[in-house]
């Protein structure tokens, strides 16, 4: 299970040039990784893009080796998707770099970058109700995996899952599930009932202004880099 409060950590206690950067400068670098991603039809490119977003995630002080480590849960659905393609070796490496290279960058931006900063750049290009939407389904997103975590280890400590006994676990994840969104819906209950407390009134705290300073060279470069590599290299 990934852990979220580490994800926080190292978005808000970070000080490097990455995470000194604007938000607005950060999703354009991802948007230019991604658009690198969906244009190339050569896995090489991808792979030397895959390596400056490494170089530049380890010389702006991310931690890059858990990033990596991250992104390559992209690749096993990836090598899902390949599978059902007769391409060989060649195609089923440029299926895993599509995956990865986009999921590095947008981990790049997770972790250094607080979900308040992204939300409220948000907040300025979308309708409010949309914008609180995402903000509340990203919290409650990750309530949801937290919980779930714990309902698989409770159920097996008990004895709840028993292998060959289909009837059995299925008539124990049913109800353990049931349970489950029971708690999701007080819990989503009382992260409203906190927020109203701390002054939410339906509108975001605060509303980011789409600007960009001296400090976004890091991102746009990268990012521009990455997607000349795959416009060049043909």
């Amino acid at each position: 299970m990934i852990d979220v409060a580490r994800i926080d950590h190292w978005a808000a206690s970070g000080s490097g040039p990455f995470h000194r950067a604007s938000t607005a400068a950060k999703l354009l670098f991802l948007f230019f990784v991604v658009s690198a991603a969906v244009l190339s039809r050569n896995p090489y490119p991808l792979i030397a893009g895959y390596g400056v977003l490494l170089a530049v995630a380890a010389a702006a002080g991310l931690p890059w080796f858990r990033v990596m480590g991250l992104s390559w849960y992209a690749a096993l659905f990836a090598i899902l998707y390949a599978i059902s393609f007769r391409g060989g070796t060649w195609l089923a490496a440029l299926f895993i770099v599509k995956a990865i290279t986009p999921s590095f960058a947008m981990l790049m931006l997770i972790v250094s970058t607080p979900y308040p900063k992204i939300f409220a750049l948000f907040s300025a290009v979308l309708p409010e109700i949309l914008a609180a939407g995402l903000f509340m389904t990203y919290r409650t997103l990750f309530i949801l995996l937290d919980m779930m975590d714990s309902f698989a280890a409770a159920i097996r400590m008990r004895g709840g899952f028993s292998p060959g006994s289909l009837y059995k676990n299925s008539a124990n994840i049913s109800k353990g599930i049931g349970m489950l969104m029971v708690r999701a819906v007080e819990r989503a209950s009382r992260l409203y009932a906190v927020m109203v407390v701390r002054g939410y009134n339906g509108s975001m705290a605060e509303k980011g202004a789409v600007h960009f300073q001296r400090q976004d060279w890091l991102p746009l470069g990268a990012g521009t880099v990455v997607l000349m590599l795959v416009i060049v290299w043909k």
